[in-house]
C-alpha cells in the first residue's frame, strides 16, 4: 500500500523538488543571497515545524489521552480496541490515542515518527457512525502512520514556505521595479509549488482509504463514513434530545448544557443503515444495492458542479465522490459493492448540468477577477511610464466586480426558512460565489474542533452543517470563539445567514440567537458591501480625472 502512495505522489514530490531548484536558482542568480542561505532557511523550517507542530496541534485541539499497558489501552472505550486491533495489523507500535469532546465529527494522525504518532478521534464522529464505520476509519488514520505520509507532508510544506521568502525577498531588494521579471516567476512557482503540495496531501488521503479498505475489508462502511462526517448525516439520541429540551423548558440551563455536552457518550440509537436499507426504515432507496437515497442526493453538488472539480485542486482532502470512485477501481477484496455505481445515481439531468456550467463560467471571473484587476492596477502604477487611466479603468473594474461578488454572496432579501440541513445539500444553485439566505433551527453540538474556533456545528436531526463566524477584522473572529462561542454549545438556536458550498457545504453567519446564549451578529457582510463600494466609487473618480 506504500507503494500506491508513493505513486500517487510522484508527480506532486517531482514538482515540489523542482519548485525547490528554481526557487533556490532564482534566489542566488538574481539577488546577492549566499546559496547556503536558502538551503539553511529550508533546514531551519523543517525541524522547527518538525519539533513544534505535534506539540501545537495538541494545543490547538485538546482531548483526553487514554492510557496505554503493554497489550492495548487501559479504556473500556469500544474504539480503544479498534485501534489496537488496527495497530497490530498494520505492524505499528501502539499509537498515542485521544478523544475530543466535540460534536463536530473528525478524526485526524499526527506526530514526529511511527512510535510517537497521535491518533485524535472525535466524540461527534463515534457518536455519529457505527462500529462498522469507525473501525473503517480508524484503519484509514493508521493507514496514514504505516505509509509514513504525515512525516513526507511536514517536510513537503517547507517548501512553499522557502519560496514565498524567495518572492518576499526579490520585493525587498528592489524598489525600482527591475526586479519584476523575477518576482512574478517567483510568484509563479510558488503558487504551482502550493498546488502540488495540495495533489501530494489529496493522494496520501486517497492511500489512507486503499489501507483502511485492505485491512477492514470493508469500502463500504468507509464510504458510508465518509459520507457522514462530511455531510453530517447520522441520528443523535432522541431521548437524550428530548431530556435536553424539558430541562431548557425548565429553565434548568446550566444542567442542559452540560446533559448535551455529553451527549456523546451515549452511542446513538438510530444510526443510519448503509448498506441495508431495512435498518433505516424511514429512508428509501435510490435503487437496487444503493445506499439510501439522501445520502446519495448528499453527493449531487460533487458529481455535477464544475465548482466541486475546481475547489478539489485547491483542497487538501479530495471530494467524497472522488474517493468512492477511487475504491472502486482499487481491485482489493473489499472494494465498494453497496456504494458501486454512487457517482451515476446522484449525477443531475443534462439540463440541470448545462445550467450548472453556465453558472460557473459566470461565477468563476467575478470569484477572482476584482482581485486580480487590484492587482494588475498596484503593478502597473509602478515606475515612471505608468497609464493613469488603465490603472483608474484597472480600479473601478475591480470595484465593479466585487460590487457583483458582494451582492451575489450575501443577498439582502428574507432568508428562506429551511425546515431540514438535508434539504440544502443537493441544491445546484448555491457555490462558493452564490449564496441561498437561510433560516435555521437546530442544536449547536461543537465548534470545529479546535481551541478558541469562531466556528459552530448546526445539527437539526436531519444532517450537521458548520455556520462560519467571517467578522469583518481576523481579531473579530479569535475574539468571538474565546468569548462567546463556548456558550452555544448545547443551545437550541436559531440561525440566520448566507448557505455556500466549498469543499464542504457551509452556513455563513448573520446572526444566531439562543436562550441562555443570547445573541450575537455578524457584520462582515456590511464591510465587504462598503470596500467594494469604496473601491468602485475611487476607481470611478479617478478615471473621470484622467478622461
Amino acid at each position: 500500500m506504500a507503494g500506491y502512495v508513493w505513486r500517487r505522489s510522484a508527480a506532486g514530490l517531482s514538482l515540489l523538488g523542482g519548485a525547490l531548484i528554481m526557487g533556490c536558482w532564482l534566489l542566488t542568480f538574481f539577488t546577492p543571497v549566499p546559496f547556503l542561505v536558502p538551503l539553511a532557511v529550508v533546514a531551519v523550517l523543517a525541524v522547527v515545524q518538525f519539533l513544534v507542530g505535534p506539540w501545537l496541534v495538541e494545543w490547538l485541539v485538546p482531548a483526553h489521552e487514554l492510557a496505554r499497558g503493554e497489550d492495548g489501552y487501559l479504556s473500556d472505550e469500544p474504539v480503544a480496541a479498534m485501534v489496537a486491533r488496527q495497530c497490530r495489523l498494520a505492524g505499528v507500535p501502539l499509537v498515542r490515542l485521544g478523544i475530543v469532546e466535540d460534536g463536530d465529527p473528525n478524526a485526524f494522525t499526527f506526530g514526529h515518527t511511527r512510535r510517537d504518532a497521535r491518533v485524535w478521534i472525535s466524540r461527534g464522529l463515534l457518536d455519529r457512525l457505527d462500529d462498522r464505520e469507525v473501525e473503517a476509519v480508524v484503519a484509514h488514520e493508521i493507514g496514514h502512520i504505516r505509509n509514513r505520509d504525515f512525516a513526507v507532508m511536514t517536510a513537503a510544506s517547507v517548501v512553499p514556505a522557502l519560496l514565498y521568502y524567495v518572492t518576499a525577498g526579490a520585493r525587498g531588494g528592489d524598489q525600482s521595479g527591475g526586479n519584476d521579471p523575477v518576482r512574478i516567476l517567483g510568484f509563479v512557482v510558488y503558487l504551482i509549488s502550493e498546488l502540488a503540495l495540495l495533489g501530494l496531501s489529496r493522494a496520501r488521503e486517497i492511500g489512507a482509504d486503499h489501507a483502511s479498505c485492505a485491512a477492514t475489508g470493508d469500502g463500504d462502511a468507509l464510504c458510508s463514513a465518509l459520507v457522514k462526517i462530511v455531510y453530517g448525516m447520522g441520528e443523535r439520541d432522541r431521548a437524550l434530545a428530548e431530556r435536553v429540551a424539558d430541562l431548557r423548558e425548565n429553565d434548568h440551563h446550566r444542567e442542559a448544557r452540560r446533559l448535551a455536552r455529553k451527549e456523546g457518550r451515549t452511542r446513538a440509537a438510530g444510526a443510519l443503515g448503509i448498506a441495508s436499507a431495512g435498518s433505516a426504515p424511514s429512508l428509501d432507496t435510490a435503487g437496487p444495492q444503493l445506499p439510501p437515497e439522501r445520502l446519495v442526493r448528499a453527493l449531487r453538488f460533487e458529481v455535477t458542479s464544475p465548482w466541486a472539480r475546481w475547489q478539489e485542486l485547491l483542497s487538501t482532502h479530495p471530494l467524497v465522490a472522488t474517493r468512492i470512485a477511487a475504491l472502486e477501481g482499487s481491485g482489493l477484496p473489499g472494494a465498494p459493492r453497496v456504494w458501486r455505481g454512487v457517482r451515476n445515481a446522484a449525477q443531475a439531468g443534462v439540463e440541470e448540468r448545462l445550467r450548472a456550467r453556465a453558472q460557473f463560467l459566470g461565477e468563476l471571473p467575478v470569484h477572482y477577477g476584482g482581485w486580480l484587476c487590484l492587482g494588475a492596477a498596484l503593478f502597473t502604477s509602478k515606475g515612471d511610464q505608468a497609464n493613469p487611466t488603465l490603472v483608474a479603468g484597472l480600479v473601478a473594474a475591480a470595484g465593479v466586480l466585487l460590487v457583483i461578488r458582494a451582492t451575489l454572496r450575501a443577498p439582502l432579501g428574507a432568508p428562506e426558512p429551511v425546515a431540514r440541513v438535508a434539504d440544502l445539500l443537493d441544491r445546484l444553485d448555491a457555490g462558493p460565489v452564490t449564496a441561498i439566505p437561510v433560516r435555521l433551527r437546530g442544536t449547536i453540538v461543537g465548534r470545529g474542533g479546535f481551541l478558541a474556533s469562531p466556528d459552530l456545528i448546526l445539527d437539526d436531526g436531519s444532517a450537521m452543517v458548520t455556520v462560519h463566524y467571517d467578522g469583518p477584522l481576523p481579531v473579530a473572529g479569535f475574539l468571538f470563539g474565546a468569548t462567546r462561542a463556548a456558550a452555544f454549545v448545547g443551545e437550541d438556536v436559531e440561525v440566520t445567514g448566507w448557505y455556500l458550498r466549498g469543499p464542504e457545504p457551509y452556513v455563513e453567519l448573520r446572526a444566531v440567537s439562543g436562550t441562555a446564549a443570547g445573541s450575537v451578529r455578524c457584520w462582515s457582510y456590511v464591510f465587504r458591501y462598503l470596500l467594494s463600494a469604496a473601491v468602485l466609487l475611487t476607481g470611478a473618480l479617478a478615471l473621470a480625472y484622467t478622461l
